[in-house]
């Protein structure tokens, strides 16, 4: 399945990937793709899901993005990002422990955080 989203995530216009372009309107359409290649493929998906972490310095609830949900009831945690985000990295871990594979969807700038072994990245700040 990743590499058939990611696949479907590369047919996106690159002009989602100018900086003058704002960041809400690229994660929208980036989850409009989302949406579709699920829908296409008769997988579940939810948005904006509170899978159990709660953020420790101030209790904040960490919704997932996506999640999709294949037939054979293998789950899959998104989380889009523009940026750098060190709390979507701990929602994908935490998600992982609880036997989701974690995907983080990166667009826009440079990675410049280490991502885990165990995170499933599609790295779309190449496409710029």
């Amino acid at each position: 399945m990743l590499k058939l989203l990611e696949e479907h995530l590369n047919n996106i216009d690159s002009i989602v990937y100018d900086k003058n372009q704002p960041r809400g309107d690229g994660t929208k359409l980036i989850t409009a793709h989302i949406e579709k290649f699920a829908n296409e493929n008769h997988f579940k998906l939810e948005l904006e899901v509170f899978i159990g972490l709660r953020r420790k310095t101030n209790d904040y609830r960490g919704l997932v993005d996506i999640i999709i949900t294949r037939p054979d009831n293998t789950k899959y945690a998104i989380e889009i990002d523009s940026s750098n985000k060190k709390w979507s990295l701990e929602k994908l871990i935490y998600a992982n422990s609880i036997g989701y594979i974690p995907i983080w969807i990166r667009w826009r700038t440079k990675i410049k955080i280490e991502t885990p072994s165990n995170i499933n990245l599609i790295d779309l700040t190449k496409r710029k």
